[in-house]
């Protein structure tokens, strides 16, 4: 097990990086919230009834495909509404306004981004390590190298970023924290993780009763007692009030959130899984990155689907992607061209021209009216998706 030494200065380290990267995206979400859209802004602030500063900085966040625009703006209201309930009001005046917005809109993109990520990775090694817990005969070996890899992701990765956010919002506790962190790891709406707590906490704590049994009795040890006296006090933790939580049972309860692969084994511990799926298709798959990997992914997903929501669904990822590519300074016909190459390498259409459909979204796109220019260039990549994926799937 780590020192305790060691886990204070991985955690120091944790948080120097954190700070670090806040800076750079605060920096970032300042430069480019001047850039948004005036009009695309004052459409989401009018239709998601939120203010116009929230509403530049979700455009942004969705923009970078960190999550969805109404997640993010009903992320940034919930943030407003509990401040408001501890009489800790964001003033109504628009400076006010987006700084609160800039400084959400970073923890909204690291936990909904890198943060959730890099649990989902480092929670495979530790799946690895679990999956093999056998309740009649755990080594202790292996007892030990849980405990260790659960202290060191719970205490020096994760504890660090919990504190830092119960100290830039007010008057939160630890409940607060539970919901903000949970929902970006498990990708749950409020009421499905709020519901879920008390569940969750049970098993946390019959899995580190588990893995308690198998060291009762090895004496003359100081790492064993050390474990066990850590294991303990993590027990007796998890058994306060959610309100009352302390941060490292906090940190230790997120940890039995994280999506764990669904392996097939039949000796996979009871105590562990909470009914949370991989949301990476159980494969090491690399980082989606550009929005090409986004829009390739989507058109994947949505074979899952039939008819008209399956249609809803790809029109809305493309319309992601178009928007994405339009503020990265491509007109309308360069975007319909880039994601028809891109689907084409991708989906090896290699028989598939392409010179002709781009020549004829050209032309298209310039003779429509101004306003429906973005939703014929949805289609037209749709209707390509559908011409040559779907349909191909059919025939097979």
């Amino acid at each position: 097990m780590l020192p305790e030494i060691d886990i204070q200065k991985l955690a120091m380290e944790s948080r120097q990086r954190l700070i670090e990267e806040f800076t750079d995206t605060y920096a970032n979400l300042r430069e480019r919230v001047k850039r948004v859209p005036e009009a695309e802004a004052r459409k989401i602030s009018e239709g998601l009834s939120c203010p116009l500063e929230v509403a530049m900085v979700a455009y942004l966040i969705n923009m970078d495909g960190i999550i969805g625009l109404r997640s993010a703006v009903d992320l940034f209201t919930t943030e407003l509404g509990r401040r408001a309930s501890v009489a800790e009001d964001v003033p109504n005046l628009p400076g006010n306004v987006m700084e609160f917005a800039l400084s959400e809109g970073r923890w909204i993109s690291h936990l909904y981004g890198r943060f959730s990520r890099q649990l989902e990775l480092q929670g495979r090694s530790l799946a690895n390590l679990e999956d093999v817990i056998d309740s009649k005969n755990m080594e202790v070996e292996k007892a030990l190298s849980i405990i260790a890899e659960r202290t060191k992701l719970a205490e020096t990765i994760i504890s660090p970023i919990l504190e830092e956010w119960i100290k830039e919002h007010p008057k939160s506790i630890s409940v607060d924290a539970l919901t903000a962190f949970g929902q970006a790891i498990t990708k749950w709406n409020r009421a499905t993780l709020n519901g879920k707590f008390k569940q969750v906490l049970r098993r946390n704590q019959a899995h580190f009763r588990l893995i308690r049994e198998s060291l009762i009795g090895v004496t003359d040890s100081f790492t064993i007692d050390a474990s066990l006296a850590r294991l303990d006090a993590l027990i007796d933790e998890l058994g306060q009030p959610l309100e009352r939580l302390p941060l490292r049972a906090v940190a230790h309860f997120l940890i039995h959130l994280i999506p764990r692969p669904i392996s097939g084994r039949g000796d996979r511990s009871p105590f562990v899984d909470v009914g949370v799926s991989s949301t990476r298709g159980n494969k090491a798959e690399p980082d989606l990155v550009s929005p090409f990997d986004f829009l390739e992914r989507d058109v994947k997903l949505a074979r899952r689907r039939k008819g008209d929501e399956r249609a809803e669904y790809l029109s809305e990822q493309i319309g992601r992607v178009i928007r994405v590519l339009k503020y990265q300074g491509n007109d309308l016909t360069a975007c319909v061209e880039k994601c028809l190459n891109e689907i084409k390498g991708r989906f090896k259409l290699e028989d598939v021209p392409l010179d002709n459909v781009i020549s004829s979204a050209k032309v298209q796109i310039s003779e429509a009216p101004l306003s429906e220019r973005d939703t014929l260039t949805i289609k037209i990549v749709h209707d390509f998706v559908d011409a040559h994926i779907y349909e191909e799937d059919s025939m097979h």
